[in-house]
């Protein structure tokens, strides 16, 4: 498709895969820029809104058709960095694959520094092809956005859709603020919950403690990393922020989220790979291309979030209230749902009287002979009922 061999070009049949990766950088800002980075393993998107939070996508070179990248060195490090407007990929992307009667292909291309970002979109009728400016790009300062990997204080994996679900909910409530609470305790009792201040007040949505759905979740010690129980880890965040995270929720399969003594909470989602086939005869085209791995290594759309905890004006207060909550919470009757042993009572046995069950009356004795003159079944119950007049 290419006449000459540009610093980087690749070629995909998966519009609608990327369309789905891309719609997740949308609540950082559509018509802001948007760092690439191209190496020899594939691309990375890096947006970041007021150094508190921050998102950077990855899309495996496995994903493509084809994946040239032409290293000005023999460096294995060596990586190329290009700024442009996100919109302009992604309303590209989006209109060209809403087709679903062809297929077409898309092929990116970049010859480095000064040179437009090409797309060329091709399919059995028409080829177009589409010129992108780029702009000078700024060094990324991930400066309070790392984790820091000798002090984390909780650790938990749960599905996505459930946390998605707990996101929107709290959306719906109109929640500003937003608190993370996450405890483990030696019995295996695991709970996690995200607990909204709004103008309703506190309310709390607790994720189900069942493994398949909360894979994972241990409290650490931040000073001797070892394992804690029955010892809270919350987070306080703005939930304006934190629903940033929402589209990136809704496309993941697992979840993981790492909270660190610092306040900041790092967040790893990886996407499903359902959707991504790859068309043996759109391979055809590429036959002088260098060949990427098939659809099978794809590992799928990975994404790395960190937000920065909200500062607190008040932390014992903030603390206390939703410290309380939980464990009022914790501490109630728990619900018809959530079954409990109850030891039996050992039947009362005798030879003359036996004993009988009634939701009104509770347990009636009646002899085993009958009154003369009556009915056997009958049973005097005019000291049982309780008078309220």
């Amino acid at each position: 498709m290419l006449d000459q061999s540009p610093l980087f070009s690749a070629s995909t049949v998966h519009l609608e895969h990327i369309t789905t990766a891309l719609n997740c950088l949308r609540p950082f800002g559509t018509k802001d820029d948007v760092l690439i980075i191209i190496d020899k393993d594939g691309l990375s998107f890096a947006r970041e809104n007021n150094r508190v939070i921050s998102i950077q996508l990855y899309l495996s070179k496995e994903l493509f058709i084809c994946y040239r990248y032409n290293a000005q060195d023999d460096n294995p490090d060596a990586h190329t960095k290009v700024c442009l407007k996100i919109n302009h990929i992604l309303d590209s992307v989006s209109v060209v694959s809403r087709d679903k009667d062809d297929i077409v292909e898309c092929t990116l291309s970049y010859d480095g520094e000064g040179s437009p970002f090409v797309l060329i979109f091709e399919d059995s009728v028409i080829t177009e092809k589409v010129e992108y400016s780029t702009y000078l790009v700024k060094e990324w300062d991930a400066t309070g956005l790392e984790l820091d990997t000798n002090a984390v204080t909780s650790e938990c994996i749960m599905k996505g859709d459930v946390l998605y679900g707990a996101l929107q909910d709290l959306k719906e409530i109109g929640c500003k603020e937003c608190y993370t609470y996450a405890k483990s305790s030696k019995s295996g009792k695991r709970v996690f919950a995200l607990i909204s201040r709004s103008q309703l007040g506190l309310s709390k949505i607790m994720l189900p403690g069942e493994r398949s759905i909360l894979e994972k979740l241990e409290v650490y010690d931040a000073t001797s990393h070892e394992q804690v129980y029955d010892v809270p880890v919350l987070g306080y965040f703005d939930f304006s922020t934190l629903d940033k995270i929402r589209p990136s929720a809704k496309t993941a399969s697992k979840v993981m989220l790492r909270k660190d003594a610092h306040g900041l909470l790092s967040i790893n989602m990886l996407s499903q790979t359902d959707d991504v086939i790859l068309t043996d005869a759109r391979r055809s085209r590429s036959t002088n291309w260098e060949r990427a791995s098939s659809s099978n290594d794809y590992p799928g759309i990975v994404i790395d979030i960190s937000i920065v905890e909200k500062v607190r004006i008040d932390e014992a207060d903030d603390d206390s209230e939703a410290r309380f909550l939980m464990e009022s919470s914790e501490d109630s009757v728990k619900p018809a749902y959530y079954p409990t042993s109850v030891p039996s009572r050992p039947p009362v046995l005798t030879a003359t009287s036996h004993t009988e069950e009634s939701l009104l009356f509770g347990r009636q004795q009646r002899s085993t002979e009958p009154d003369a003159g009556g009915d056997e079944d009958y049973i005097p119950a005019t000291n049982d009922i309780p008078l309220f007049f």
